[in-house]
């Protein structure tokens, strides 16, 4: 008993010597973070197909500095936006308008964001990245896939009406559709062509 009260304040100060290496290696981490989050969204700002962006650079094990800082979501949607890029953008003009796997997991990950992100803006940057994939990916009905893509960019606009991406969407989509309403015969089908086409190019602009 005395010897265990001899090696007490010996535990004691072990114990804390290991606290306080835990608090600077999640300083480190954290500041570890911080710099992997600007240098890899400048990486993908000039190649959006690189490989193990954003990946975790810590050195305690769970990364409970990722938790701290609350970049759960804010990873994610890095993540689904590299996978859109790849899918809508990265790829060939074919692959744009089928669904491929990458593109159906980046819809997935996406409508998760949408629904559940920590942030109005994360939220609605989401929506409005798929209203973008939805456009560009015609169904067999071109009245159902526009007012899909107008319910997202709508949704878009009420997370965060300073939104200037989904505004400008929404205004091209609904010129877009207004020939579709208020045309018929063969002229009308030339003018919903042509507007596809090009509105296709001009969603681009407001990722």
């Amino acid at each position: 008993m005395t010897r265990l009260r001899r090696l007490a304040p010996l535990v004691g100060a072990f114990l804390l010597l290991a606290l306080a290496a835990c608090f600077a290696l999640l300083a480190v981490d954290v500041h570890a973070w911080q710099t992997t989050l600007r240098r890899n969204d400048v990486s993908f700002a000039v190649f959006h197909k690189e490989p193990d962006l954003w990946r975790s650079p810590a050195l305690l094990p769970g990364d409970p500095a990722e938790h701290l800082l609350g970049l759960g979501s804010a990873l994610a949607y890095r993540h689904a936006l590299q996978l859109f890029w790849i899918s809508q953008v990265g790829g060939s003009h074919a692959s744009r308008i089928t669904l491929t796997p990458t593109r159906v997991t980046a819809g997935n990950e996406l409508q998760a964001l949408a629904d559940h992100a920590k942030t109005a803006a994360q939220r609605s940057r989401a929506a409005n990245l798929l209203g973008v994939m939805t456009i560009t990916t015609p169904n067999a009905s071109k009245d159902q896939t526009f007012h899909l893509a107008e319910a997202y960019f709508q949704q878009a606009i009420t997370e965060d009406p300073t939104d200037y991406a989904a505004k400008a969407n929404l205004e091209l989509l609904l010129r877009l559709e207004r020939p579709i309403k208020t045309q018929a015969g063969s002229h009308a089908q030339g003018g919903t062509g042509s507007g596809g086409a090009s509105g296709a190019g001009a969603f681009g602009g407001g990722y």
